[in-house]
């Protein structure tokens, strides 16, 4: 079975695809190689002994995405991001093994123990040729309690050279918040996305659900998702120099698209479930 197990990480292997390492600590996938490269950027910096989230790779941002919100308190009292990538999973079972692909689900730990609510998170990744699949899957267990959350899966995608990357796709019309404008609310005039200076923007109701991010040359990786709605696009430029834990010169590196839900809170009714999908592939 092309599946290792370590006290630190899950290592993923098909015939045609070189390791997926996938770690404990916040279900984080911090490589994914394909055709002799690195299709996923991981800083030399990133800590890696579970004392902070890992910079790269694919975190999960779960309960809430950004900044926490001014209330419920127990919402409030999260830091960045949420809980879900400072977590330890587990592997529950292997999903699929087989020639043409393999596919495990994982489980979350526990959450904080003042955020008392009753839910399920659990994770599939599914490594196949040229692809590579991240289901987010979030359920109410409780019989009496709306569940409230924000999800996003925040993937650093290995590019060339950030500044000569375009992103592809993205629908005329769609409104966006511009972080880099003081959150400035704005309707995208269409055509394609330069990333050629530091750009942070929430794309929210997208109605395409697919992404090319081209290196400039027509090569580069497809992002496309199911049941999540908002896309953040983000690369600091220079201002990546202000992480301490990112490598001289790695924001030229990396492109993130994310696809999520966090133009605002999804509500799950007593034992209803959110099943949600994003796909990287070679362009």
């Amino acid at each position: 079975m092309p599946i290792e197990k370590n006290e630190k990480s899950l290592v993923i292997t098909t015939e045609s695809v070189r390791p997926v390492n996938h770690r404990w600590y916040g279900a984080h996938i911090t490589s994914w190689q394909v055709d002799g490269k690195e299709r996923l950027f991981l800083s030399s910096k990133a800590v890696m002994d579970g004392s902070k989230p890992i910079r790269g790779g694919i975190p999960i941002c779960f309960p809430i995405f950004s900044a926490p919100p001014s209330s419920p308190p127990e919402y409030a009292a999260l830091k960045q991001h949420g809980f879900a990538r400072t977590l330890t999973w587990t592997l529950d079972h292997v999903v699929m093994d087989r020639s043409e692909g393999v596919s495990v689900r994982l489980l979350s730990g526990p959450p904080p123990a003042e955020f008392k609510h009753d839910y399920r998170l659990s994770y599939v990744v599914t490594l196949a040729k040229h692809q590579l699949s991240t289901d987010l899957h979030i359920v109410n267990t409780s019989k009496s309690e709306d569940f409230k959350f924000q999800a996003l899966l925040h993937s650093y995608l290995a590019v060339p050279d950030a500044k000569k990357v375009k992103i592809v796709g993205l629908d005329k019309g769609t409104e966006y918040i511009d972080k880099e404008l003081d959150f400035k609310r704005e309707t995208w005039e269409g055509g394609d996305l330069a990333m050629d200076k530091a750009t942070d923007r929430v794309y929210q109701n997208l109605k395409t659900k697919e992404l090319k991010v081209d290196n400039g040359d027509g090569s580069g990786l497809n992002v496309r998702w199911r049941e999540f709605v908002d896309c953040t696009i983000w690369n600091p430029s220079e201002g990546g120099r202000s992480m301490p834990d990112m490598e001289e010169g790695g924001w030229d590196r990396y492109v993130c698209v994310e696809p999520g839900y966090v133009h605002e809170f999804k509500t799950l009714k007593p034992g209803e479930e959110f099943l949600a999908q994003q796909v990287i592939s070679i362009a």
